[in-house]
């Protein structure tokens, strides 16, 4: 058996390769979504119309030569990733490319995408404000839950609604069209699921530099020292797309500089003071730090309803750390964690809590001295003792 799976474009006649439209023709057998088949009827009327979900087993079931068509690129947030890799055992499996909504929608907005970070939320999670905070252009498929309307919702939101965004809507139909406006403008349209969107933030920030406590907004509540951070950071070994809580988060100085770590993904900011909580909102749009989302709770309660998290910090649980950390494990079975301590009952009460839950435990005492300029001399003054605890199953 031969199976061709075909970058079908926007699913027009006009939008085909000649090398796509070659190997439509010459197939035995033709599968597509509705909408491809309808919009190449013209190519050829037998053409079989199915849900996505079904392409696969259906082409198994054939003999000779069959011509899956796919909508866009085969390389771009495509079913042939999948489809490839699952009818191998079957036959002879050749990809070919086709025009991308990526690329017809850049073409008529007139902008490049060579300096463009590229995302899909057309199903998925939504994973586009980490981005937006960090890149000055971002553009991503939207659908399903996060149409385009939704997407600009959620940076408004954020506290981005002043953002410019261009959407671009059944590209290569008749109804087409190119809309630009700010987020808060656009969030007020109406945008069908067959869309594409960028975002530009004229202001991004870097995420490849950890904050300084400088940089933070601050108040009474207490922050977790700037090396102290740092350290905790590589300790937890957050990944870009990570989902991280930050539990007792105080003013949220641990908050984004994980946020910085996990560009890519969300971070959680769990904390009850409502003066905390203050500075946790002013602090996220100082640093930039827009995929930083505040949750007023007490852990382990206001836990509940966040997302698994692939790994958590805690800088404090007001006696409740044997809770929380059952609680965190419960959520993900394989979660990272780091507890920030000054008081040894803090570091005792974690250890057990890491430990009666299968845990090992690494135990670091962060000592740090800054210099103080006294006179034509600089004197080192020493900081607090921290202790770190790491618990990895």
């Amino acid at each position: 058996m031969e199976f061709f799976l075909i970058g079908a474009g926007m699913g027009t006649e006009a939008m085909l390769t000649a090398q796509a439209r070659e190997a439509i023709m010459q197939a035995e057998t033709v599968l597509a979504t509705p909408r491809l088949a309808e919009g190449l009827a013209g190519l050829r009327s037998d053409i079989q119309a199915m849900p996505l979900s079904e392409l696969e087993q259906c082409a198994k079931e054939q003999q000779g030569t069959t011509a899956l068509l796919l909508s866009g690129d085969t390389g771009f947030f495509s079913a042939a990733k999948s489809l490839y890799r699952k009818l191998q055992p079957y036959g002879t499996v050749h990809i070919l490319p086709g025009m991308s909504s990526l690329q017809v929608f850049c073409a008529k907005a007139g902008i490049a995408y060579d300096d463009a970070v590229l995302l899909s939320t057309h199903g998925r999670d939504e994973k586009l404000l980490g981005p937006v905070s960090y890149n000055r252009k971002v553009i991503t498929l939207t659908g399903g839950k996060w149409k385009a309307n939704a997407l600009c919702r959620l940076l408004c939101d954020a506290g981005l609604e002043q953002v410019q965004v261009c959407v671009g809507e059944n590209l290569g139909a008749a109804d087409e069209r190119i809309v630009w406006g700010t987020a808060a403008q656009l969030a007020q349209m109406a945008f069908c699921d067959l869309c594409i969107m960028l975002v530009e933030n004229d202001s991004p920030a870097d995420c490849s530099r950890p904050l300084r406590d400088t940089d933070f907004v601050r108040g009474d509540v207490p922050m977790t020292k700037q090396e102290v951070r740092w350290l905790a950071c590589d300790l937890l070994s957050v990944w870009p797309e990570d989902i991280v809580y930050d539990i007792g988060a105080g003013t949220g100085s641990v908050s984004m500089d994980l946020a910085r770590r996990a560009h890519r993904g969300h971070v959680y900011a769990v904390e009850c003071k409502p003066e905390a909580l203050e500075l946790i909102a002013r602090n996220r749009i100082y640093t930039g730090s827009y995929h930083v989302t505040a949750v007023e709770a007490m852990a382990p309660e206001g836990l509940a309803q966040l997302p698994a998290p692939d790994c958590a910090f805690i800088g404090g649980s007001r006696g409740n750390m044997a809770e929380i950390v059952a609680v965190l494990k419960e959520k993900n079975p394989n979660i990272r964690i780091v507890i920030s301590a000054i008081a040894l009952e803090t570091v005792h009460a974690a250890v057990q809590a890491l430990q009666e839950n299968g845990f090992d435990t690494e135990i670091s005492c962060i000592n740090v001295s800054r210099a103080k300029q006294v006179g034509s001399y600089h004197m080192m003054m020493a900081q607090n003792p921290v202790y770190l605890i790491g618990g990895n199953l």
